[in-house]
């Protein structure tokens, strides 16, 4: 192989493997990390201390005063979220959730 050839494959290769790479980390732990998100979410919390975790923890999405929320990490592009449950603007329920 010539130093030409080498030098292209590195140049055009090593982006592809480390975004492959990037990819598959975040996917694989997200689960673990979701799920200890979650559990940092307490029953009773405020809207205001849900929007508050939502900043602090850097996650997508937004909380309502009734119903179910998404908040999703932005490392796996939403794949493992955080499904809360608000009842009269305070969280009923957290639990992770796989958006498979």
């Amino acid at each position: 192989m010539s130093p030409l050839t080498k030098g292209l494959a590195a140049l055009f290769g090593l982006p592809i493997v480390l975004a492959v790479i990037f990819f598959s980390y975040f996917n694989l732990t997200g689960e673990d990390r979701m799920r200890v998100v979650c559990k940092e979410v307490k029953p009773g919390m405020t809207k205001a201390q849900m929007n508050q975790f939502v900043l602090d923890k850097r996650l997508n999405g937004s909380v309502e005063d009734r119903g179910a929320s998404f908040l999703g990490d932005p490392r796996s592009y939403g794949r493992h979220a955080c499904k809360v449950t608000m009842e009269a603007g305070a969280v009923k329920a957290a639990e992770y959730s796989l958006a498979d």
